[in-house]
């Protein structure tokens, strides 16, 4: 969850790195002129802020708060001694516990704390022999001024041993800028870190907030302005994006008044198969449900009957199969008879977006289909699932796409297709998409409790929406169905273009699928919250998005 503090909604959130941020507030500090005791001391009253707000909250149980800020000998550490005197003065009990050498301090952080000293607010410094366990069970609110973004090296020594005390034993926790042992700059837990129940940041988010696993100890992320003027972030190169509820709808395909079903695209699908035929009715009706104009499905026998009793506007068409499944004479062998068109291939390359993978099965047969289909396909291509898993027997394969590409492996998958084992694609689940989309020159929609969707030129979005209640199978066919209709509606020929500008156009593959994401786990939330995280079905989803 993420707030902006001011409570204004932007457009397009930018997560940045630690190198980014100490870039952003050198721009500050050298060119207009801002002392950076001045930011310290922003970061300080805004700090004050939500810890006065959650004072108040303890006030109306007639509890006098006692708060424990544990600083170290940094910046971060600088913002915590700054904040204990905004308490101090307002008559709030509070003691500082700082892990540095009381008397080596440098830069803003020592006229911080010889401030505190002077108005004899209780500062110890840490030592092994200090119980610090007694200290932080005595405090209603415990502030985490350890550590700050710039942590670049596992946490060791009296590092560690504060911030398990703080996990144990603390009732209530606000980290400064990003919790203590979290990357700043890609999630990454370094050796061990805070678990916040809040964490007030500066300026921009830290990409490290959102990315697992450091998204998990961030609590309640709140970004607050410390007077660094935002269009400086012009002047920076930032990769990491957050989709707003403001920019999705911004976002949202226009719909002219005049139009028909071929204004808003069309949707070819190959999924399914005996064993999984419910995969291609999810995926083809979440496509028509985020707004495509004509679905239509190139199905095996079984899997059209599925079709026919789910979703009666797919239309079908039935093709060769082998063992239930798709083989590589579902493309090049059929008659009109059974597809009801002269030529298949024809027919893939005048939709706007194929589908393949859902449900479709792991053979020889079929990895066959999948290699075929991408080397004669060429318009855009959304490839899931088993596709994924034909990919995966020769991924050099996506080199040879004629066409714009987007593949949306779960970490399983992705490991296949890299060879890097799930633990370590979990703990770096950014740099894994990033690379991997920048390689192979396809949009990588790594699935995650935070979804990271990469693009090719190594700009990347963090999808936050979403829950628990999406863990469940046919969720990713409603997720790959949702992309494809977005991309349809992208793709499709406007009746007021011109045919020169027609031909020209390129579908925004990487948008739609970063919208695609933040509905899907919108359409999750949502539907958990009439039938709690245990019962959502990936049917429900489809309810959700058609709202």
């Amino acid at each position: 969850m993420v707030r902006r503090g001011s409570g204004e909604k932007e457009k397009r959130m930018i997560a940045v790195t630690s190198g980014q941020m100490r870039k952003l507030e050198q721009l500050a500090i050298k060119e207009l002129g801002i002392p950076s005791i001045i930011l310290m001391e922003n970061a300080a009253i805004k700090l004050a802020e939500h810890c006065f707000r959650f004072i108040n909250n303890l006030s109306v149980v007639n509890k006098n708060a006692k708060v424990l800020i544990i600083c170290g000998s940094g910046n971060n550490g600088g913002d915590g001694t700054a904040l204990a005197r905004h308490l101090h003065i307002k008559n709030i009990e509070t003691k500082v516990i700082y892990t540095g050498d009381l008397n080596a301090a440098k830069g803003d952080a020592t006229a911080n704390l010889t401030i505190i000293k002077n108005l004899g607010i209780p500062v110890t410094q840490y030592s092994n022999e200090i119980n610090i366990k007694d200290d932080i069970e005595n405090s209603d609110l415990v502030v985490d001024a350890l550590l700050g973004t710039g942590l670049d090296r596992n946490v060791e020594g009296k590092y560690k041993d504060v911030i398990e005390a703080i996990n144990n034993y603390a009732k209530y926790v606000i980290s400064v800028d990003i919790p203590s042992g979290v990357h700043s700059d890609t999630g990454r837990i370094m050796g061990c870190a805070v678990k916040a129940n809040e964490t007030i940041t500066f300026t921009y988010p830290k990409i490290g907030l959102y990315a697992y696993p450091g998204a998990e100890c961030a609590g309640k992320i709140y970004v607050e302005d410390i007077s660094i003027p935002h269009h400086s972030i012009e002047r920076i190169d930032t990769e990491a994006q957050i989709l707003t509820e403001t920019e999705a709808n911004d976002l949202l395909p226009a719909r002219a008044q005049r139009s028909n079903k071929g204004s808003f695209g069309k949707v070819l699908v190959f999924a399914g198969s005996n064993e999984m035929p419910g995969a291609a009715a999810l995926a083809c009706s979440a496509a028509y449900m985020v707004g495509a104009g004509l679905v239509c499905a190139y199905a095996v026998p079984r899997v059209a009957e599925v079709i026919y009793h789910w979703q009666r506007e797919i239309v079908t068409r039935i093709v060769p199969e082998k063992n239930g499944m798709f083989c590589k004479e579902s493309i090049t062998s059929h008659t009109k008879e059974q597809t009801g068109v002269k030529n298949i291939i024809e027919e893939i390359n005048q939709a706007d977006v194929i589908i393949a993978g859902p449900g479709i099965g792991r053979s020889p047969d079929v990895t066959e289909f999948v290699r075929e289909l991408i080397g004669i396909t060429k318009v855009p291509l959304v490839l899931d699932a088993d596709a994924l898993f034909a990919v995966a027997e020769d991924v050099n394969i996506l080199k040879k796409l004629k066409a714009p590409c987007v593949i949306t492996p779960h970490p399983g998958e992705m490991s296949r297709l890299t060879g890097i084992p799930v633990p370590d694609i979990l703990n770096n689940t950014i740099e894994t998409a990033v690379k991997f989309a920048k390689e192979f020159n396809v949009v990588t929609l790594l699935k995650d409790a935070h979804t990271i969707i990469a693009n090719t030129d190594g700009k990347y979005n963090i999808n936050i929406t979403g829950s628990n209640a999406l863990s469940k199978a046919g969720t990713g066919d409603v997720l790959t169905g949702m992309i494809a209709g977005l991309i349809a509606q992208n793709a499709a020929k406007s009746p007021a273009q011109s045919e020169a500008k027609q031909s020209a156009q390129v579908p925004d593959i990487f948008s739609a699928s970063v919208l695609a994401a933040y509905f899907h786990g919108h359409a999750g939330e949502t539907a958990a919250e009439k039938k709690s995280c245990f019962g959502v079905m990936a049917a429900d989803l489809l309810e959700r998005v058609g709202e």
